[in-house]
């Protein structure tokens, strides 16, 4: 479906976006895609700065880190007005509120909106009870009734990503990225212990004194090392859902990801746009077989590729996040 058709399928749709200062993946993603779809009638409150400064999820974000121009520009077109009045007068069709941020609209509307819906984009799912809205849960296989929402990528980041497309592969597999509990060094430990040329820079984790920790790259070198790699490796961090997933599918590379107990909407398929592992043997023998079959590794790349821009954008995954709460709410 184009621009323009989804434009007039969500015409009149008017939506508060409830947000939380700190950055947060799932909610700071959604309201990408959702400003791409409807414009200024997605109404960020408070303002969240940090996505227009070009942060992306991460909490502690230095200058080498962040993503200029990513987030659509505010340009004075979005109305924050008096948010609460128009609320309380049902002005917007949906209020949207990142889990982080309930004590706000607790506080300042008298009654729930009727139409709400609560963003759960934390690591581990957050508990609530029964009530008048609808769940939205990253961390989920959908079997707790909530609606899974999983991440996506904004096209900036893709073309960013397919820039270094170009570069000449010098490594097997790849992965960089933090180790909180050592899990993940042992992985790309074993791995490379098997596989001599791989690139594997397992740092600690980022913190507000320590931001930059020793070996650590900054996302453009980090994109470009990636881009190196014939095969990159996704590996479960504090949650299943890791951005560097989304990451990894975008790169020209056969991407390998533990298997995940979650729902993700119009997923790759296993052998077909990704290859998933559940034991490090597995993990070795398809790294063997992806490595001797050049051909099929192509095929793979390109397919993982289309199916990654066709459905996994942020506008896809915004769309598809109103077709869901439509159908909870009853259509509208």
């Amino acid at each position: 479906m184009n621009g323009r058709c989804i434009k007039e399928r969500f015409q009149l749709l008017k939506i508060l976006f409830i947000t939380h200062p700190y950055p947060n993946y799932v909610p700071d993603l959604l309201l990408h895609g959702l400003r791409k779809l409807l414009g200024p009638d997605v109404v960020d409150f408070p303002r969240k700065d940090c996505v227009y400064d070009g942060v992306l999820g991460l909490g502690v974000c230095p200058e080498d880190q962040q993503c200029p121009g990513w987030f659509p520009a505010d340009d004075g077109l979005i109305d924050r007005t008096d948010v609460w009045k128009k609320a309380e007068r049902g002005h917007f069709t949906h209020v949207v509120c990142d889990v982080r941020a309930t004590s706000v609209l607790q506080n300042e509307l008298k009654e729930l909106p009727p139409r709400l819906v609560l963003l759960d984009g934390e690591d581990t799912p957050v508990a609530f009870p029964p009530g008048r809205y609808v769940i939205c849960r990253r961390e989920t296989d959908g079997s707790d009734f909530s609606i899974p929402l999983p991440m996506a990528i904004p096209e900036e980041l893709l073309a960013w990503i397919t820039a270094y497309d170009c570069l000449p592969k010098t490594h097997v597999v790849g992965f960089l990225g933090s180790t909180a509990d050592g899990r993940r060094r042992a992985i790309v430990e074993r791995v490379s212990a098997r596989f001599p040329d791989c690139l594997f820079q397992a740092t600690a984790v980022p913190l507000p004194g320590s931001p930059t920790p020793v070996g650590r790259l900054g996302r453009d070198e980090y994109y470009q090392k990636l881009q190196m790699c014939h095969v990159v490796l996704s590996l479960a961090g504090a949650g299943f859902d890791t951005f560097r997933f989304w990451e990894n599918a975008a790169c020209h590379a056969v991407h390998v990801a533990e298997r995940m107990p979650l729902f993700i909407p119009n997923d790759f398929q296993d052998g077909v746009h990704i290859h998933r592992f559940a034991t490090l043997d597995e993990l070795e023998r398809l790294v063997e077989r992806i490595w001797d079959h050049e051909e099929a590794r192509s095929q793979m790349i390109e397919a993982g590729r289309r199916h990654l821009r066709e459905h996994h954008l942020t506008s896809s995954r915004a769309s598809y996040f109103l077709d869901r709460i439509g159908r909870a709410f009853g259509g509208r």
